[in-house]
């Protein structure tokens, strides 16, 4: 029901009861008896003429002059008068001017005491301003103030018109009822034409409403609303709709093209909509224009997508849908709203037409805004119990809120975001989502947890092994098209036992298996090694600090570079880079490389070389170079290889191993705290 389209019903239904009014008008200001009228009905002869086989009767109802014409008088049915060929003229007042109106049929039965008139044969009633009526039978009764007609009825208005199988209007409060199949088609300039049908119509100008009832279906265009019951509330001089209200089984279809409820006929774009409810209640503005339309009980809204629209199909479904207009009737607002005996929960889907996940918003209310020029949506929002999920990623929070510009679903009030395709959970205290690039943007106190698959049972080490990975940080960006997350400020990553610590870390995993991380602006990391079968006591962790750190999951290595120290119990080394080459299934510490040159400082002594290479599996060190320099408090030896152990006193020198007495060779312990 378009904005000009307020006059759905009304415009035929207003002059239906005109007409009516119109057929009965007559006999309705018959003069009272013994008056100068009811004298001019027992003596025809006195108020008219007869020529040939053609009558005249003239009398005046107070201030109105009927005119009855009928070509020969059949005869006389008790009290009644059967005449044959009737034309009845007379007068009527519509907005507020005085016009005429006639009757003809073929036959015409008139009893004056208690009054009544039955019309019989093509009747036909016309109206100044246009209005018809035909019927094999028009009956009135004064009486009862009853006017019916038990056959089929048809009328017109200027090009709109209907149809009904029985009518019957009662003057007491100005009841108009069409008993069966009720069909109505109207036409004006502004658009299509409205087709109605119902089983029945009844229409109460004291009410000032009108209802259709059973299996009501209107048509205009590619607008089609199908509901068992149609209420429409007339304003008080009964010409415009205030509200209607169409009950049970209510299914509001809008063809591509056209717009929701409310907007100009000739605003195209978008697709196929479709609104079903319980009630749909239509409120309107002076004028006809829409202020409000409700659907409850519950609704649902399907809209399909049109051309230069995202490819996917969207449903909102709640307890009550409410569309909001502005002063031209213009669609602004939309507001879904959970609850209702059933405590129902508002829902929005989105099912990509051309493939891919589904995606859906859960919530308690939801309230969006439209662009009032193009109708497109501009925003929504999302309260109560927000639950988001896409594929294998979900996600919930306490509140939510959607800018379609953007593209961007923002989630506040302890959001979590879960990809259980990436095995990850993400917590903040506000995470955003792309809906159309799935990139994901995190502030504030972002705890990110991601799984790996366990690379066998019982294995733990360096960056997790089976553990799962925890990265905390203040603020986290994450490209889905590059599978790349960048964890600013004060970035920590923990796997297991192992540690690294930045002001940015950076990973990307173009594909399986081949996670890349890197950290930058001051790296600080610990690294645990696994222990070998059989030994008891666990291996004295690798602390690293250097300037920058890329760890390589395929080729199983972490390369440090800028001012690197690396530190495994008593042993430390410094470089300008330094690699850390993991076992084959990239669980443990199996070598570290350093260089060039390398410094390397255990206790008391200091030793320098070109390269330096660690080996986890006896936790030994060697210093190479084409000099070697040691130096100890009392000492100094060259060489070109030097060998250290951590935790022990003893060095080897290009293969020979330094004995001295206790006092000389023994490292000097590091003072205690």
């Amino acid at each position: 029901m378009g904005t000009r389209r307020t006059r759905l019903v009304r415009r035929l239904l207003v002059a239906l009861l005109v007409l009516v009014a119109a057929a009965v008008a007559w006999s309705l200001r018959r003069p009272a008896a013994g008056s100068a009228g009811a004298a001019a009905q027992r003596l025809p002869a006195a108020g008219g003429s007869t020529a040939k086989d053609i009558q005249f009767l003239r009398f005046r109802a107070g201030d109105q002059q009927i005119e009855v014409k009928a070509r020969s008088q059949l005869g006389q049915e008790g009290g009644a008068t059967r005449l044959s060929g009737v034309e009845v003229t007379f007068p009527y007042v519509a907005e507020g001017k005085t016009q005429q109106a006639t009757i003809r049929a073929e036959e015409c039965l008139y009893q004056p005491q208690p009054l009544k008139v039955a019309f019989r044969g093509q009747v036909h009633l016309r109206t100044q301003d246009g209005l018809e009526l035909d019927s094999e039978q028009l009956d009135y009764a004064a009486a009862e103030g009853v006017t019916k007609s038990d056959v089929d009825v048809r009328f017109r208005s200027g090009a709109s018109s209907g149809s009904a199988v029985g009518m019957e209007y009662r003057t007491q409060g100005g009841e108009l009822l069409l008993k069966q199949n009720v069909r109505l088609r109207l036409e004006d300039e502004a658009g299509p034409a409205t087709d109605v049908e119902a089983a029945s119509l009844r229409a109460v100008r004291s009410e000032l409403r009108i209802f259709l009832e059973g299996g009501v279906v209107v048509r205009q265009g590619a607008r089609e609303l199908h509901s068992q019951r149609l209420q429409l509330n007339m304003s008080p001089d009964f010409r415009t709709i205030e509200r209607a209200s169409a009950v049970e089984d209510v299914d509001l279809r809008l063809g591509r093209g056209d717009a929701l409820p409310g907007a100009d006929l000739t605003a195209a774009g978008g697709g196929e909509k479709r609104l079903r409810c319980r009630k749909l209640m239509v409120d309107y503005r002076a004028k006809g224009v829409l202020g409000q339309v409700n659907a409850v009980n519950p609704a649902t809204l399907d809209i399909l997508p049109g051309p230069g629209d995202p490819p996917e199909r969207r449903r909102l479904a709640s307890d009550l849908i409410r569309f909001a207009f502005d002063e031209q009737g213009r669609l602004t607002g939309l507001e879904g709203q959970g609850g209702g005996p059933q405590a129902r929960r508002t829902v929005l889907t989105s099912d990509p037409t051309a493939g891919g996940p589904t995606r859906r918003v859960e919530c308690l209310n939801t309230v969006a805004s439209f662009d009032a020029a193009s109708g497109a949506l501009t925003s929504a929002r999302f309260d109560g119990d927000v639950r988001f999920v896409e594929g294998e990623r979900r996600g919930s929070a306490r509140e939510a809120e959607y800018a379609e510009a953007a593209g961007m679903l923002t989630m506040v009030g302890d959001p979590r975001l879960v990809d259980e395709a990436q095995g990850s959970e993400l917590r903040a205290q506000r995470i955003q989502v792309g809906t159309r690039t799935h990139a994901v943007i995190a502030d504030e106190s972002v705890w990110h947890t991601i799984s790996r698959r366990p690379v066998r049972p019982g294995t733990a080490g360096t960056l997790g092994g089976n553990e799962p990975t925890v990265l905390l940080c203040r603020h986290l960006e994450y490209d889905s098209t590059t599978r790349t997350g960048r964890y600013r400020e004060n970035a920590l990553l923990r796997a297991g036992q192992d540690e690294i610590r930045a002001p940015l870390i950076v990973i990307e995993e173009p594909a399986e298996g081949r996670r890349r991380l890197s950290a930058t602006g001051g790296v600080a990391s610990t690294l645990h090694p696994r222990p070998e079968k059989g030994q008891t006591k666990e291996p004295v962790p690798v602390v690293s600090r250097s300037n920058e750190l890329v760890y390589d999951e395929k080729e199983r290595r972490v390369v440090y570079t800028g001012d690197v120290e690396l530190r495994q119990g008593d042993i430390l080394t410094k470089s300008p880079e330094a690699v850390v080459l993991l076992t084959p299934d990239g669980a443990a510490v199996e070598r570290m490389l350093a260089g060039t040159p390398v410094e390397v400082r255990q206790g008391t002594r200091r030793a320098t070389g070109e390269r330096g290479t660690y080996t986890a599996k006896d936790q030994t060190l060697v210093l190479v170079g084409e000099k070697v320099v040691l130096l100890e408090p009392d000492r100094r030896i060259e060489g070109r290889v030097l060998t250290f152990q951590s935790g022990s006193d003893r060095i080897r020198v290009d293969g020979r191993e330094e004995v001295r007495s206790e006092a000389v060779l023994k490292r000097q312990d590091r003072p205690r705290h």
